[in-house]
């Protein structure tokens, strides 16, 4: 009889290769969670994402004017942020879907893998005693490194 599946987050919580990765998922989401509290409602319910990366604070919007409400609140939201994060000096604000023009379409951007993920789904699969998802794992790994 086969194995039960597995949650992800299990898989993640417990997997080696994989539990920083759920570690930097989990600090992802209590720094969005703070930022949004610390937005007006109407704003924070259109930002999507936020990752610290040093000093600067990256934030994501779902649309390109709320790109422009976020970068007005920039100010107010880095001294409210700052009580938590002393080292933060700056925020970027991108839109992570890129607004199309009526009737025309744009080629989908290719997307792009590191090397790193590449070795982490190759571990991963080293632990895996399924061989058919062993061998499918180490085909994805093989796959991203190619890119």
């Amino acid at each position: 009889m086969p194995a039960k599946p597995r949650r992800v987050t299990q898989l993640l919580q417990h997997d080696s290769a994989l539990k920083p990765l759920y570690s930097e998922i989990q600090r992802q989401q209590q720094l969005l969670a703070e930022v949004r509290e610390s937005l007006p409602p109407s704003l924070a319910a259109h930002c999507c994402g936020a990752r610290l990366d040093g000093s600067v604070l990256h934030l994501v919007t779902d649309t390109p004017v709320w790109v422009s409400k976020l970068r007005f609140q920039a100010p107010a939201l880095l001294g409210t942020l700052r009580r938590r994060h002393p080292a933060l000096a700056s925020i970027k604000v991108r839109c992570d879907k890129p607004q199309r023009s009526a009737g025309r379409r744009r080629a989908v951007p290719r997307a792009r893998h590191s090397n790193q993920a590449a070795k982490r789904v190759g571990e991963s699969a080293e632990g895996i005693s399924n061989p058919a998802l062993r061998v499918a794992l180490l085909r994805l790994a093989r796959a991203l490194r190619e890119e």
